[in-house]
């Protein structure tokens, strides 16, 4: 016999095209309240599998975001010269001025004279008509330079093309710190010549030699001669091959521009107020983080925050990164300084919430006396380190860098997100299959009602002839 299906269309349709026969009954209504007594909570118990693990990624991406906060808080802490603001005046910045003062420059008062400012070396050739003339009768030729004064380094240099130009760029393809340099005098018939200009400071001087004489060794050929800048500061003679000089004022570059006859006073000025503003930024970003998890993790549920409680049933994470990060934030620093080994020295400790509170009036002892100590303590003294250099960096970016590992792509949010991922795949697919189940089912429960229908039909059909027999039998007899 061959399989016949009955749709819900086919059915509905037959009903409604045939009033008052069959059984009377909405089949159609009764397959549906069957199949949806079955469907509906098996439903709801895959939807809120669902609902719970979209929660939970949402719960992980919270936390992963707030990590990220925290660790850029403890990072704007990882740099010396970014934990306090200096600033640097001159009372004559015409003459010396402060190219750049850094956060760790020291604090203070200077007098400075300057009796010769640094310069480099000048010297030029004699005149030629042309960049093209050719020195040599077409051939090559070899430029010896002698570089230094204390300690000299000389070098030979083949001049392939024997033109000024081809000299030019000989010396310049050398890389010796010796350039050179074509100039147009504006002198009619001998107008080229070349210029060579050496490194600023005494140990810039430089001597040219060759076969072919261009009038470099000539004294009258020699601008200017290389020295180097001498000043006086607070009354020590200290002489530097520039006149930039970032080494006399620790954290500060000091630009000499002129000689001066009198004394010049140098002030440094120090602002600490900076890192007490990113400490407390750090803790107001931990205790954000500390309250987040409290929420993430409750065991009572928000009906108008479906993210609390989100990831109380994975505990074991929650609790692993609470952990790491609290330990790393009151651990020794690996630059411990003085009397200053963490961040409980400087004023910060944790309430029975958790949180981390802040004792400015403590925080202002430790930084007026050991200020630099605290600067070790969170930065190793040092700025713009690297991560791969292999040495300790302080206590800030010991704690940067646990937290990049909790949240970096192979850490462990990273991996119970994609699990979570994984599991919300799988409850979408239960889910469609339970669908596809249930719409079998709804077909079967229309099949078996329409035969029955069908059948209660047939035998009303034969009640009804059997009563108009009866019927004419009794009139028969009646007559």
């Amino acid at each position: 016999m061959a399989d016949s299906t009955i749709s819900s269309d086919s059915v509905s349709t037959s009903i409604k095209s045939a009033l008052n026969v069959g059984s009377g009954v909405d089949i159609v209504s009764m397959a549906r309240a069957l199949t949806d007594a079955e469907e509906v909570p098996k439903t709801e118990v895959i939807q809120a599998k669902i609902d719970a693990t979209e929660a939970m990624i949402s719960g992980y991406s919270l936390v992963s975001y707030q990590l990220g906060m925290l660790q850029t808080s403890f990072e704007a802490l990882n740099d010396a010269n970014e934990l306090a603001t200096s600033t640097g005046t001159s009372s004559d910045a015409e003459t010396v001025s402060f190219s750049s003062v850094e956060g760790t420059a020291d604090e203070g008062s200077y007098d400075i004279t300057i009796s010769q400012l640094a310069q480099e070396q000048m010297t030029v050739s004699d005149e030629y008509s042309a960049t093209d003339t050719a020195l040599n009768g077409g051939s090559s030729f070899a430029i010896s330079i002698t570089v230094g004064s204390s300690s000299t380094t000389t070098t030979s240099i083949t001049v392939a093309t024997d033109t000024p130009a081809g000299v030019v760029a000989a010396i310049n393809g050398a890389n010796i710190g010796i350039s050179a340099s074509l100039i147009d005098t504006g002198i009619s018939g001998t107008n080229q010549r070349i210029i060579l200009k050496g490194d600023s400071g005494s140990e810039g001087v430089f001597s040219v030699s060759s076969a072919v004489d261009m009038g470099f060794g000539d004294i009258r050929n020699t601008l200017q001669a290389a020295q180097d800048s001498i000043m006086t500061l607070n009354g020590l003679t200290v002489t530097r091959d520039s006149n930039q000089v970032s080494d006399v004022i620790a954290g500060a570059t000091l630009s000499l521009n002129a000689t001066t006859n009198s004394d010049i006073r140098l002030s440094v000025a120090k602002d600490t107020s900076t890192l007490k503003t990113k400490v407390q930024t750090m803790v107001d970003s931990y205790n954000t983080f500390n309250e987040l998890m409290g929420e993430l993790t409750n065991s009572v549920e928000d009906e108008d925050d479906e993210l609390v409680g989100s990831l109380r049933r994975d505990r074991s994470t929650t609790r692993y990164i609470s952990d790491q990060v609290y330990d790393a934030v009151f651990a020794d620093s690996s630059t411990t300084s003085g009397d200053i080994d963490a961040l409980r020295d400087i004023g910060i400790s944790v309430d029975i919430t958790g949180n981390l509170t802040f004792d400015e009036t403590e925080f202002d002892t430790a930084v007026t006396a050991s200020f630099d100590d605290v600067v070790t303590m969170l930065s190793a003294n040092t700025s713009d380190q690297s991560l791969f250099d292999g040495q300790s960096q302080g206590l800030a970016q010991d704690v940067a860098t646990i937290i990049d590992a909790i949240i970096d792509s192979s850490g462990v949010l990273a991996v119970q997100d994609s699990n979570a991922d994984q599991y919300l795949l799988d409850y979408e697919d239960e889910l469609s299959a339970l669908q596809l189940r249930m719409e079998s089912l709804y077909d079967r429960y229309l099949t078996q009602f329409a035969a029955m229908d069908s059948l209660v039909n047939s035998l009303n059909s034969t009640g009804d002839y059997m009563e108009a027999q009866l019927d004419s039998i009794s009139k028969a007899y009646d007559n």
